[in-house]
């Protein structure tokens, strides 16, 4: 059965062991960031967003799991934007788990825990080159808010 419990200490360092890494990486993927300062900027973004690691005040993180067996992960914060909107900092559901319905499935777990924490809105922000992402989250409800593009000259 699929659940969300509150990540632990060990579970949020090792995701921070591959976090900032990965997400440099979709910015250059994604042509928002050069290749040569991308780590450091991945860094200080993170640093920015979370001064406190996981003690953060409005953040809060769970481990997405299967029966006993870890999957995935989801982030979700207070918005910057808007108090009455969680949004969802990063959410992963990992490769050998996928095409499984389990993505959908967390999407509405969340919305649930969201909703007990107070919130009234869900929101988040997907790489235009996902298309996986965007048809799992279209599926949930979700609908565009903004869409930024780019054209490679």
């Amino acid at each position: 059965m699929l659940k969300l419990t509150k990540m632990t200490k060990e579970a949020f360092e090792n995701y921070m062991s591959f976090a900032i890494e990965a997400y440099a990486n979709e910015k250059v993927n994604n042509g928002t960031w050069n290749k040569n300062n991308s780590l450091s900027k991945s860094k200080d973004t993170y640093n920015k967003i979370l001064p406190n690691g996981m003690l953060t005040p409005n953040n809060y993180f769970y481990s997405i799991n299967n029966d006993e067996i870890i999957i995935g992960y989801i982030w979700i914060a207070k918005s910057t934007d808007n108090e009455d909107t969680a949004f969802i900092y990063d959410f992963e559901i990992y490769n050998e788990f996928q095409n499984q319905g389990f993505g959908k499935t967390t999407i509405d777990l969340i919305g649930v825990e969201a909703k007990s924490l107070g919130f009234k809105n869900l929101a988040l922000h997907v790489f235009g080159n996902n298309p996986r992402a965007i048809h799992v989250y279209k599926k949930a409800g979700f609908q565009t808010t903004d869409l930024n593009m780019r054209k490679e000259l």
